[in-house]
């Protein structure tokens, strides 16, 4: 009896996580061809609220509820670097649902290249990075801060540089501090949790809460004068103070 009810709710969970991923792609075609179409008559203000928008109805749809906590009095008409865990990849459209202000961000110059997508972020504003060449970086970072400053925008960088393997925080790169010093805005911590429940390595999927909590701004003078090292443990501190859970968990064999 036992198992014969593991065997229908994995198959309920199948289906369930058939559901959601059909409404991830149907979803993420619909909003990049919106996202096109408004750059060619609007400009990426608007398209990021319009995508935003349309995340959050992506997610009430797949039953998935997004809470989002700010720290009291915060400035949301202040530029600052995003910098917040990244366990899976439903890190990014959860993140990006609940971004405080216009954000652009940072991708591997590789990404330029795949079609309609490449296109896509160049018109709205990403900025390539090819991290084998300092140089090249170096000069990335110097175009964000101009951009920062002539657009009022916020900057969306993920420290570890890639998804975690094991589902813990890993250590932070030192690269998107040095840009920090550079650039001169506030470091806005931000922390996930419930990711790991929802979505672990794999194909099925939990629908259920998850939450991102964005912590108290790190102001300029208190990491500028620091080695990138140890301004990125200071942050990565913070963003695991404000993970509620940073561990994924394998699926139910």
């Amino acid at each position: 009896m036992l198992k014969m009810l593991r065997f229908f709710k994995k198959i309920g969970l199948f289906f369930v996580s058939l559901y959601i991923w059909t409404v991830l792609f149907d979803m993420a075609f619909i909003i990049l061809i919106t996202g096109l179409l408004l750059l060619f008559v609007s400009n990426a203000r608007v398209v990021f609220r319009t995508v935003r928008a349309m995340l959050k109805f992506m997610f009430k749809i797949m039953f998935v509820k997004v809470e989002v906590e700010y720290p009291k009095d915060f400035d949301f008409d202040q530029s600052y670097i995003i910098m917040p865990n990244h366990i899976t990849f439903w890190d990014i459209p959860v993140i990006c649902s609940v971004l405080p202000n216009y954000t652009f961000g940072i991708e591997a110059e590789s990404h330029f290249s795949w079609p309609i997508y490449g296109f896509f972020i160049r018109k709205y504003g990403t900025l390539p990075i090819n991290r084998k060449n300092i140089l090249a970086s170096f000069r990335t970072f110097e175009t964000a801060a101009k951009n920062m400053k002539e657009k009022r925008a916020s900057l969306l960088v993920f420290p570890e540089g890639h998804r975690s393997d094991d589902g813990k925080i890993q250590e932070f790169k030192k690269i998107p501090f040095k840009m920090a010093q550079i650039v001169k805005v506030p470091i806005l911590p931000c922390g996930t949790s419930g990711l790991g429940a929802l979505a672990p390595k794999g194909f099925f999927i939990t629908p259920g809460r998850v939450k991102v909590k964005y912590g108290d701004p790190v102001p300029v003078s208190e990491y500028e004068s620091l080695r990138p090292e140890i301004a990125a443990k200071m942050v990565r501190d913070k963003v695991i103070a404000l993970s509620e859970d940073d561990i994924v968990p394998e699926n139910e064999k």
